[in-house]
């Protein structure tokens, strides 16, 4: 083994410091920069949420055949290439003119990111030594954990001030600074290959793995949303997904060079344990990095300078912890460690079971603080013992699936977390859509009104519960890491379905808990309720309007000096002209339907509304059922609609 003096091993070190910086920045920037790329970019949460899945996919199904050609071209090669691809794509990000060509440079990033990440614990692993290794580990985590710390508060800045570009062009020069570290501090000569290493490459492999990746995301991100269970198509590339990761399983048994050594798994109990332990408690991580900031901007209305400041608390007790728990790994028991970290994480989990529209900044410090510490505890005793587990010969290898766990994990959470907040949203606005107020108790229809004009689905109220069914759904896939931690537990592959069927037991109960016990599932404002009540309107109010115009980012103009259920219940949608606003409502007095309907027809059709998905829908928003005005007041709308259409 090279020795290496204390400035060059700082040198090198700092070039990982500083890759490793860059990649957590960019997952801590886009949660926060979402919202904004929607705006500016005319697009929507399901076609946005790809600039980072894709990203995902792409930094996961390569991940594995870069580590075994970093074993075989070497390690510094492969690092110093993937830099220079990942900063030079992070860059063009900034000049991304729409959603399109802003996913395809997301590809290219995510691609940069799947040739160096591996590297990074070989090389640290390399200059340290195996004796050192926890403290080399725990360096990179603490790294890792800065750019979450660094990534909310910086986002947050650039967000106020500028767009979410500024979360792209900031970063140009630490992309700078990072290929020049990559170039100068290590040298291409020395490339740091493994002696012997195979240059026969399973590039096939590596092409099933990524559209496994790609067809089972798909289908978990799309198939609960909406009307999608009803696509053919969707359910075709999710079922694709699991014929190729068959097919990927099948070829790493029979390939002599595999991207995987099943026998890693099959030889050791606690290599298996260790990786599933890694998966889950990425996969619990869309809570804070995607749920909590959105609840905290959109539900709570504070400044996307202050909801960095609060995320970075959290970070920063991962920065602190990290490195004292890689040093703790070296000399105690690391799977304890481990388990206690998954425990301290899971219970800061539930703390944010305790948050309301009412909490204030200072209500979240507790439970973040509680999450990062949680998650300083494990990772560094988790990634020692995935090291420890496996034969130094496969080092490469093991390095590969550090990030290929780390992506995949995450990016299973963030497609079922992702999916899981427009359900729900979904199930309120069906009930909204569908449901006749007739139909409905006094109470009910109150609470679902006061909701609506809070804000619709992206009420307080709303986002509030959609934050308390993730916390319950990610501590219970916390399970899964803690179940996979405890020192000396004999972990079947039967046992680890039944410990998987328990984590999803324990999510469908806790959400059922949280149904039963808060009444309609969402908490009312007391102030909302009151002045409901004050007002003192029929037992079944009109609802929906106020808060599909904040939505919309506009006020909508009424039907000025005139009276009737149009200018009550239609015009916010389709203007005072009928001519209808854009995204909101059709053109009613061009509208070939309304002009070939009967009557009859017309009172059917408001009577029950249309979800998106349904044919002849051109807005993508639903039309709300209007059973509840009465027959006198629908038959009176029908005339009105019958004179808009001339």
């Amino acid at each position: 083994m090279t020795a290496y003096s204390r400035g060059r091993v700082l040198l090198i070190m700092s070039a990982l410091l500083l890759a490793s910086l860059m990649a957590s920045l960019d997952s801590s920037f886009l949660p926060l920069a979402f919202p904004d790329m929607i705006d500016d970019l005319d697009s929507s949460t399901s076609e946005i949420v790809w600039v980072a899945l894709g990203y995902l996919v792409a930094a996961t199904g390569p991940m594995l055949l870069a580590a075994r050609m970093a074993d075989a071209w070497g390690h510094v090669r492969l690092f110093q290439v993937g830099t220079v691809i990942y900063s030079l794509a992070m860059i063009a990000c900034t000049f991304a003119p729409d959603v399109p060509v802003l996913i395809g440079l997301r590809l290219v990033q995510g691609l940069g990111m799947a040739l160096f990440l591996p590297t990074t614990f070989a090389i640290a692993t390399r200059i340290y030594g195996p004796e050192k290794r926890g403290r080399a580990l725990g360096l990179l985590q603490a790294a890792n954990a800065a750019g979450f710390i660094l990534g909310p508060i910086f986002a947050g800045w650039l967000l106020d001030a500028y767009d979410w570009r500024a979360t792209f062009a900031s970063r140009i020069p630490f992309a700078i600074l990072t290929i020049v570290l990559a170039l100068l501090a290590l040298d291409y000569r020395q490339p740091m290959a493994v002696a012997g290493a195979s240059r026969r490459f399973d590039i096939p492999g590596a092409l099933y793995l990524t559209g496994a990746l790609f067809g089972v995301l798909f289908g978990c991100n799309r198939l609960p949303v909406e009307d999608n269970h009803l696509d053919p198509l969707v359910w075709l590339v999710f079922a694709a997904g699991f014929v190729f990761f068959w097919l990927f399983m099948r070829r790493e048994r029979t390939c002599a060079e595999p991207l995987i050594d099943l026998g890693l798994f099959s030889n050791s109990a606690a290599f298996s344990r260790a990786c599933v332990a890694f998966a889950a408690m990425f996969a619990s991580l869309p809570l804070t990095l995607f749920v909590l900031p959105i609840v905290l901007i959109n539900g709570l209305e504070m400044r996307a300078w202050d909801v960095g400041f609060i995320m970075a608390v959290s970070a920063l007790c991962t920065t602190v912890m990290s490195p004292w728990a890689g040093r703790a790994a070296d000399r105690w028991n690391a799977e304890w460690l481990a388990s206690a970290g998954a425990i301290v994480r899971g219970a800061g989990y539930l703390l944010l079971l305790f948050v309301t529209i009412n909490t204030e900044a200072a209500g979240l410090y507790l439970p973040l603080i509680v999450i990062g510490i949680g998650t300083g505890l494990f990772f560094s005793p988790n990634n020692a013992l995935l090291l420890a587990n496996a034969p130094p010969e496969r080092a490469g290898m093991v390095s590969g699936l550090f990030g290929t766990i780390r992506q995949a994990g995450y990016a299973f959470g963030f497609a079922l977390i992702a999916s899981l907040f427009a359900a729900t949203q979904d199930y309120y606005e069906t009930n909204w859509t569908h449901t006749g107020f007739g139909h409905l108790t006094p109470d009910a229809a109150d609470q679902l009104t006061a909701i609506f004009d809070g804000g619709g689905i992206w009420s307080p109220e709303m986002l509030v519960f959609i934050l308390r069914v993730a916390a319950v759904v990610c501590t219970a896939i916390l399970l899964l890491a803690l179940i996979n931690s405890l020192p000396r537990l004999k972990i079947t592959a039967r046992r680890q379905m039944g410990a998987l069927a328990a984590s999803a037991g324990a999510a469908v109960l806790g959400v059922y808990a949280l149904l039963v016990l808060v009444p309609g599932g969402v908490v009312v404002d007391e102030s909302v309720a009151a002045s409901i009540e004050a007002a003192a309107p029929p037992p079944v109010a009109a609802f929906g309007m106020p808060a599909r115009l904040a939505l919309a980012g506009e006020e909508a103009p009424v039907a000025s000096g005139t009276a009737g259920p149009f200018a009550d219940y239609c015009a916010s949608c389709h203007g005072a002209d009928g001519r209808g606003l854009p995204g909101l409502g059709v053109n009613l007095v061009e509208s070939s339907f309304v002009r070939g309907a009967s009557p009859a027809d017309l009172e059917g059709f408001l009577r029950k509304g249309r979800m998106p998905g349904e044919p002849g829908n051109v807005t993508g928003r639903p039309m709300p059922a209007f059973e509840w005005l009465g027959d006198e007041m629908l038959e009176e709308l029908v005339r009105e609609l019958e004179n808009w259409s001339g």
